[in-house]
């Protein structure tokens, strides 16, 4: 028995998962039509290839080996093959899958799914929030194709990536507070913090601790979207990326304020497979999500 691209294809993508219902919504197919390559895999290669571990597949030596050594292999047919074929939005049926930090999709949202039905209409969008720890993941394991944020790293050996805007920080109020005038009024305010590690510290604290300042963090939050329950009619400040602050300052009556410490630009970076660098449709996708950020910057 042959093993083809197909069959290979849905061996990497059990080995990664470890889970056949995740395999097979990665690849598009029916959980049966991957239980069964599953099967045929296993009789042609005489081996288990992935074993029950709890509530996990665990993959087998062999399954290892022979993944680590396909993959570049699927990896290169699959671009060549994304290179000699051509893209028309109008006409394509396909989903398109962005990770993304929750600030990113607030920036993107509504304008980019919006664009995306005008433009590809047969075309639906998958949005998956994450940060860096957890993104680089979603791309390497092809859960994503591409991901907007800020990327503290490279995000995988294979992955491209491209810086897409550098954004300062700024401070974010309750529109009826006290502004921030200066570093003093900053630093008596209690402030909340978007942590989604659980710190309640960041670069804005390192940034006051080089000046001999120290602020109270008043509250830790793991999201951006929390801020508009947290921040009207209350004085705690936040201290956030511009762009973040415009479109929370847009849902809900918070005022923006500079911000008075110096504190180094976020730089948010649009980063992809290698499998999607060359295929038409993710490039032209990925410039609709660049374009589409770009024009969600404050002016």
């Amino acid at each position: 028995m042959s093993l083809d691209h197909g069959l290979l294809r849905t061996l990497v993508a059990l080995v990664e998962e470890r889970n056949v219902t995740r395999a097979a919504r990665r690849l598009g197919l029916a959980q049966p039509t991957v239980s069964g390559a599953l099967a045929r895999l296993r009789d042609a290669l005489g081996d288990p290839l992935l074993v029950r571990d709890g509530r996990r597949l665990a993959p087998t030596a062999r399954a290892l080996a022979l993944v680590a050594e396909v993959t570049p292999h699927l990896d290169a047919i699959d671009a060549a093959v994304a290179g000699t074929t051509s893209f028309e939005p109008a006409q394509a049926r396909r989903v398109f899958r962005l990770g993304c930090t929750d600030a990113v999709a607030f920036a993107l949202l509504p304008a980019l799914s919006a664009r995306l039905r005008q433009a590809a209409p047969g075309c639906d969008l998958l949005l998956r929030t994450g940060d860096f720890r957890t993104l680089p993941d979603l791309i390497a394991t092809g859960a994503v194709s591409a991901a907007l944020a800020y990327l503290r790293d490279d995000p995988s050996a294979t992955a491209r990536i491209r810086a897409v805007r550098r954004s300062p920080w700024v401070v974010l109020r309750d529109a009826s507070s006290r502004p921030i005038t200066d570093l003093d009024a900053f630093c008596d305010r209690p402030h909340a913090l978007v942590t989604p590690s659980g710190d309640l510290g960041g670069l804005v604290d390192d940034a006051l601790a080089a000046e001999g300042r120290t602020r109270r963090v008043a509250l830790g939050l793991t999201s951006f979207a929390l801020l508009l329950a947290a921040l009207p009619g209350d004085e705690l400040v936040a201290t956030v990326p511009d762009f973040v602050a415009a479109r929370l300052a847009a849902l809900a009556p918070l005022a923006v304020d500079p911000c008075p410490v110096a504190v180094a630009p976020v730089v948010n970076s649009l980063a992809w497979s290698a499998v999607a660098d060359r295929d038409p449709g993710e490039r032209w996708f990925r410039e609709v999500v660049r374009e589409t950020f770009a024009a969600a910057q404050p002016r």
